[in-house]
C-alpha cells in the first residue's frame, strides 16, 4: 500500500497544475514535494507526470490516478461537511454536466437566480463542466456528476428525464443593422422574404450540431437559400457573431434573451418561434434529489415560458 499523504500531495499538484503552486498551498518546500511525489510514483510503479516544455503534465496513468484521487477526496470533503453542526452553514455541491452543443453564457443565466436566492444557512456550490452528451451520461452513471443538461433525449434504463423545455427558435438580426440598412419588417414578414431582402450572410452551427440539422430542415421547408459567412461548432461563437452584427442566424430565444429585451437584437418570426429546440435535464434513476435539484428543474422548465 502507498502513503495517503503522498496521494494527497499528488492530487493537489495535479489539481493546481504544478509543483510550485502545490508547494505554496501545502506550505512545504518544492524540493520536498518533488521528492515525495517520486516516492509515490515508485510505490505504485507508475510515472504520473511528464515535462512538456516548462510545464508539468499528467501522463495517461496520471490522469487515471487523478480521477480516483478526486473521488476519494471529494468523499472525504462530504464526510467532513456531514460532521459539522446544523447551526453552521451547510455546503451543497451540485455538479452539472452541460453538452458542448448548448450555448455557454446561457448556462450562467440559468443558474444565476438559484445562486442569488439561496437561503442564508445553505451554501450552494455549482460546478459546471462541458463535454459531448455520451461522455456526460457515462460520468452521470459513475456518479462523477449529478445532472446532465443536453439538447438530445437519452433513452436508458438507469437515466431519467427530470425536466425539459421546448425553446422557440427565431431568426435573429441586430437592430442596428436594420436601422442602417433601412429595412422594414412587420409581424407578417416571412423568413424567406427577409433572407432574400437583406445583404448579410448566414451565421450557422456546424453540421455536427443538432441546431444545424433543425435549421437545414427549416430551409428545405421554406425552400430558401442563403450564403453562409460563418460556421462554428461552438455555440457561443455563433451567438456572439450574430449579436455583433456579422450576419443573421437562427437561435433559441432564451440563449439571447437579454439582448432581445434590451433591443440589441430583433426577432423575425412568430412569438412561438419557427420551431422548438428542446433542452433536457437528466439524472440517475436511483438517485434521491433535494430541493436544490428541484430548483434547477424549475429553472429549466421556465425557459419555455420566459419569452
Amino acid at each position: 500500500m502507498f502513503n495517503y499523504n503522498h496521494l494527497y500531495y499528488f492530487y493537489v499538484t495535479a489539481k493546481l497544475g504544478g509543483v510550485s503552486n502545490a508547494a505554496k498551498y501545502l506550505h512545504i518546500s518544492q524540493p520536498s514535494l518533488s521528492s515525495q511525489l517520486k516516492v509515490f510514483e515508485a510505490a505504485i510503479d507508475q510515472k504520473l507526470f511528464e515535462k512538456k516544455g516548462r510545464n508539468l503534465q499528467l501522463t495517461p496513468e496520471g490522469e487515471r490516478a487523478f480521477a480516483y484521487a478526486k473521488k476519494i477526496f471529494d468523499i472525504a470533503s462530504e464526510f467532513a461537511d456531514s460532521l459539522r453542526s446544523p447551526s453552521e452553514k451547510q455546503s451543497t455541491k451540485i455538479r452539472i454536466g452541460v453538452t458542448d452543443q448548448v450555448e455557454r453564457p446561457f448556462i450562467a443565466d440559468l443558474l444565476n437566480p438559484l445562486i442569488k436566492d439561496r437561503p442564508r444557512q445553505t451554501e450552494k456550490i455549482f460546478f459546471v463542466s462541458s463535454a459531448p452528451s455520451e461522455i456526460l451520461v457515462n460520468q452521470l452513471r459513475a456518479e462523477e456528476i449529478d445532472l446532465v443538461l443536453t439538447n438530445k433525449p437519452i433513452y436508458a434504463e438507469d437515466v431519467r428525464e427530470l425536466a425539459s423545455a421546448n425553446m422557440p427558435v427565431n431568426l435573429m438580426v441586430t437592430t442596428q443593422n436594420l436601422r442602417d440598412s433601412k429595412i422594414r419588417i412587420s409581424r407578417n414578414t416571412s423568413a424567406r422574404e427577409f433572407l432574400n431582402a437583406v445583404p448579410w450572410g448566414l451565421i450557422i452551427p456546424s453540421y455536427k450540431m443538432k441546431l444545424r440539422h433543425e435549421t437545414d430542415l427549416f430551409f428545405q421547408e421554406i425552400k430558401a437559400r442563403k450564403k453562409v459567412v460563418l460556421e462554428s461548432d461552438i455555440m457561443s461563437v455563433v451567438g456572439r457573431a450574430i449579436i455583433d452584427g456579422a450576419g443573421v442566424g437562427f437561435l433559441p430565444v432564451p440563449y439571447v434573451l437579454e439582448e432581445v429585451r434590451s433591443g440589441i437584437l430583433t426577432l423575425i418570426g412568430p412569438k412561438a418561434g419557427y420551431w422548438k429546440h428542446s433542452l433536457y435535464l437528466l439524472g440517475r434513476k436511483d438517485a434521491h434529489y433535494d430541493e436544490t435539484i428541484e430548483d434547477v428543474k424549475l429553472s429549466v422548465k421556465r425557459m419555455e415560458k420566459i419569452v
